[in-house]
């Protein structure tokens, strides 16, 4: 019969581990501070004359957010803060900086405040401590409360000003009341609880003195306060860590907490002051993936599922073969019912009857998650059998394979300086290359290198020091953790048990932190940042390399909610076609970090992300997007820049469609290749790479994203004379960093980029290739981005990569009327090879300036003001190549060069451009005006019925 059991159950760590000394962090004797609040007004009683609240000037109110003191609402009477929040979008908060008085070292900081909700809905309000090393999220409350007490332990690193206090409230609606806001210099040993809504508490802690060197800490919890730590009050211990998150508290309970600092030989150096929290009478669950694993183990097959928030009990668990693990179960055998949406079950050898799929299904019997059986043994992600055939074969003949595998024996032969990282994931990369060239070569001193960079990355890594980048730990931290899950599960076989346990110490440091990192653009709902995808991630590839592995359990707490943030991130970040808001840039940065942890849980035989891993089309963006120029020119879009390497394509080839496979590898291999781990594992050995001008209709056409207002265009995959053209719209806009896209132009061709974007340099407006409204190139009452555009018509060409796409974007300038029409004609033309004709049109109540701006790359010759049959013309060349520009129905334009950028401008109430666009090599054609009506040709532009053009007729 099937044993079950609860999946929420932390491993206790062996009382008494040892950790070696080079691991070890002594933090210095603070100064000696009273113990006095630092904040001013921290009880809300001073309000100046104007309402405003002393003592905190800064104020992140937006639009129906509220900041106000309100008498008798503390409490003891007295008065209080109250964030009130009409509208999910909008946000209410103050803040104020804490200085610090002596930063020549490591500071650590209690911070406590009384809150309460009241009505408050959605994700909650808190405290967000920031700017001093690692950003800390202190008493995030939601519900309906009475008052609670709050506090966490930060620690800020040498050369920090300020601590930053900000009070927030965002999605969300309803009133946050907070008093009593105190901000302590700890001089004695002490730990904070930070209890968090879901039932987690986040643990933080720190030693001021000590009679030795810390090697690990024991954190211990009891529902008795006087309580003396022991082995039945111990929960979990860490080596050498600062930060733990205590997963497997009970709600409504009332725990004491206590934390003792152990030496390398296990005795006790010291133990933090008791910390007492109450937990929440009922915990917020924010799941909203459901999420099934299988694993084996010695007594059968270990089944743990967690289903989203707000499902209904009874479900079913079935088990068969492969297929079930796709969700077709109709010859599975049911093996049981249960009452848990989140839990588990043990099946014996006979009860699992040589099952390797398994499926959960609801009360109305549908299936809700899917796994298949995976074994712990190493390696375990990305690593196969058949995979190391493959690349054992390839590399010993001429080809990207060999190329690939040369470069990184010459990589890691060159050592560190070799990755030019931050300190800790320079060595994780070196470490992870090191552990693949084993699995490859079997040479045991590859295993050795990458253990020696594994040791020497959680020596060195910022957050272990509190020298991490004020805000950024959490990505500093997740960018080593991915490699370093690599390089432990492809080493560990070689590795003896003695470095097997120092490596997993280095591993569970890492895992500490990350499990109690915030940042809003993670920890908030939405989940579409890059910080998600780096994080969450790299935290999950981490999880899923170590679960079972000496003080490893199962992960089966931690690993759901990874999962969860990942499938959450691919679903929203990324439109259908790929794109996503950020750029490619932040594209590569995000997956780089982030996919090993997804394709890692699909080697996991976990069924929960890998259609949402499948769903967008990556090849066919990045397809569309970058050229075969020699600078690695590509389309922009976000805050993209101008040129970079083909971005993840070791990745991608784990989710391009099949149809479309041959086209991306003859990309990749046009393009040089990326030259990575993952380029040499997931390379598609036995598939004869094609020219994507013979491939499919999805590679060739035109790439249409009306949800986001993107469209790519491109007229062949040859050489640096391709053309690629690029147009956006700025549709939606979510977390995360965004471009002003709006009406946005991106064009590259023969060897040069004719229409650039600033990517972060927002302020340099001559890199705009763009309308500008009065200078601003958005909103014009302030400088930032907008995301209410609207496609009202969007089309390919047949037979070609162009196409025709009409915006509305009247919200995102602020006018009245915002119009754009826009017709990409990628058939050569007497001496063009594609041509772009774009009829923009702004009205408004009142005058404005509006300029149409072109930005090439630096370099360009730029010349203007001829006419030709009643036209304006523009002329941009570089070399032999060339850009030529038709300016139709000039009178009133006046026509400049501003910093290198070109510019149409008009000024009134309304302006109308109509501009025809043409690229080639050699000399420039010469067209015939009429009107709004261009011709070149054969082919008759009318810029004022663009809607109707047919490159067919």
């Amino acid at each position: 019969m099937p044993r079950a059991i609860p999946s929420r159950v932390s491993r206790a760590a062996v009382a008494g581990a040892a950790m070696a000394g080079a691991l070890a962090v002594s933090l210095p004797a603070p100064h000696a501070y009273a113990a006095e609040s630092l904040v001013v007004n921290g009880d809300f009683e001073q309000v100046a004359a104007d309402g405003g609240i002393v003592g905190w000037p800064q104020s992140e109110n937006r639009d129906s957010g509220r900041a106000t003191v309100i008498d008798g609402a503390g409490p003891d009477g007295s008065r209080a803060l109250a964030l009130d929040l009409g509208s999910a979008a909008d946000k209410a908060a103050v803040g104020q900086d804490i200085p610090v008085a002596d930063n020549t070292g490591l500071q650590a900081y209690r911070i406590s405040f009384d809150e309460r909700a009241v009505g408050l809905s959605g994700y909650g309000g808190d405290l967000w401590a920031r700017g001093f090393g690692h950003d800390a999220l202190v008493g995030r409350i939601s519900g309906t409360t009475g008052w609670r007490k709050a506090n966490a332990v930060v620690l800020a690193r040498p050369g920090t000003k300020a601590v930053n206090l900000l009070l927030a409230l965002e999605q969300s609606t309803g009133r946050m009341l907070i008093d009593n806001v105190r901000v302590e210099h700890i001089d004695g040993n002490a730990v904070g609880a930070n209890v968090q809504p879901t039932g987690a508490v986040q643990l933080s802690w720190y030693f001021a003195a000590v009679g030795g060197t810390p090697a690990s800490y024991q954190v211990h919890r009891s529902t008795r306060a006087d309580f003396t730590p022991g082995s039945k009050t111990l929960i979990r211990e860490v080596p050498d860590a600062w930060t733990a998150e205590d997963g497997s508290a009970r709600p409504g309970s009332r725990y004491t907490y206590k934390v003792v600092a152990l030496a390398a030989d296990g005795s006790t150096l010291g133990t933090t002051a008791p910390e007492t929290v109450t937990t929440p009478s009922v915990f917020l669950d924010e799941q909203r993936i459901d999420v099934l694993t299988a694993t084996e183990d010695r007594e059968g097959a270990r089944l743990a599922w967690r289903l989203k928030a707000g499902s209904k009990a009874p479900l079913t668990v079935y088990a068969g073969g492969s297929e079930v693990a796709d969700g077709k179960l109709h010859k599975a055998r049911k093996v049981g019912t249960f009452h848990a949406t989140t839990g588990g079950v043990t099946l014996s050898d006979s009860a699992c009857g040589g099952a390797t799929g398994f499926a959960v299904t609801g009360k109305d019997g549908k299936v809700l998650a899917t796994a298949s059986l995976a074994g712990l043994q190493h390696p375990r992600m990305g690593v196969t059998d058949s995979k190391l055939a493959d690349v054992r074969s390839a590399i010993q003949q001429d080809g990207a394979p060999r190329s690939t595998y040369n470069g990184l024996v010459s990589r890691v032969a060159k050592g560190l300086p070799a990755y030019n990282y931050r300190p800790g994931e320079a060595q994780a990369s070196w470490a992870q290359d090191a552990a693949l060239l084993y699995q490859v070569s079997q040479d045991p001193a590859y295993a050795q290198t990458a253990y020696d960079a594994l040791i020497e990355s959680g020596r060195t890594m910022p957050f272990v020091n509190g020298t991490a980048y004020a805000g950024a730990a959490a990505l500093e931290t997740a960018n080593a953790a991915a490699p370093l899950a690599a390089a432990y599960d492809w080493a560990y076989p070689a590795w003896t048990p003695e470095q097997r346990t120092e490596a997993q110490k280095v591993l569970q440091r890492v895992a500490a932190y990350l499990e109690v990192s915030y940042h809003p653009n993670f920890d908030l709902p939405v989940k579409q940042s890059n910080w998600t995808a780096v994080v969450r991630g790299g935290e999950l590839a981490l999880r899923l390399a170590v679960r079972g592995d000496g003080p490893f359990d199962l992960q089966e707490y931690r690993i759901p909610q990874l999962i969860d943030a990942m499938g959450r991130h691919l679903d929203t970040a990324y439109s259908e076609t790929g794109w996503d808001q950020e750029g490619l840039d932040y594209f590569s940065y995000g997956l780089g970090v982030g996919g090993p942890g997804v394709t890692g849980s699909i080697d996991s035989g976990i069924g929960a992300l890998k259609a949402k891993w499948q769903r967008p089309g990556f090849a066919s963006l990045l397809l569309h997007s970058s050229s075969l120029q020699p600078d690695k020119a590509r389309l922009q879009w976000g805050v993209g820049t101008t040129t970079g390497a083909l971005p993840l394509p070791g990745l991608i080839f784990t989710q391009v469609p099949a149809d479309q496979q041959a086209a991306w590898l003859w990309q990749y291999e046009k393009s040089g290749g990326g030259g990575g781990a993952y380029e040499l594992l997931n390379y598609p050995y036995g598939v004869t790479p094609q020219d994507p001008d013979e491939a499919p209709a999805a590679v060739r056409q035109a790439l249409l994203d009306d949800h986001g207002g993107s469209y790519l265009f491109r007229n062949r995959y040859q050489d640096k004379d391709d053309v690629l053209v690029g147009a956006q719209n700025r549709n939606d806009n979510h977390i995360g960093w965004g471009g002003f896209d709006t009406f946005a132009l991106s064009l590259v061709s023969h060897d040069v980029t004719w229409a650039q974007q600033p990517a972060k340099n927002y302020a340099k407006r001559e890199l705009f290739s763009k309308p500008l409204i009065d200078g601003f190139p958005e909103k014009r009452s302030t400088d930032s981005i907008a995301g209410k555009g609207q496609t009202l018509e969007s089309r390919g060409y047949p037979g070609q990569g162009g196409g025709f796409v009409s915006f509305d974007s009247r919200l995102n300038y602020e006018v009245t009327k915002a119009r754009r029409d826009l017709a990409v004609d990628m058939r050569p033309a007497v001496g063009a090879d594609s041509v772009v004709a774009v009829h923009d049109s702004f009205a408004d109540s009142a005058s404005h300036t509006y300029a149409w701006q072109l930005a090439p790359e630096a370099g360009t010759a730029i010349t203007f003001g001829e006419e030709e049959s009643g036209a304006r013309t523009f002329l941009f060349k570089k070399g032999d190549s060339w850009l030529k520009g038709w300016v139709l129905s000039p009178e009133g334009a006046e026509l400049s060069t501003e910093k290198g950028a070109f510019k149409v401008s008009r000024t009134g109430k309304d302006a109308d451009f109509r501009i025809v666009l043409a690229v080639g090599r050699g000399t420039p054609p010469t067209a015939t005006a009429s009107g709004g009506e261009l011709t070149l040709g054969a082919t008759t532009y009318d810029l004022d019925n663009l809607r109707d053009f047919d490159p067919s007729r």
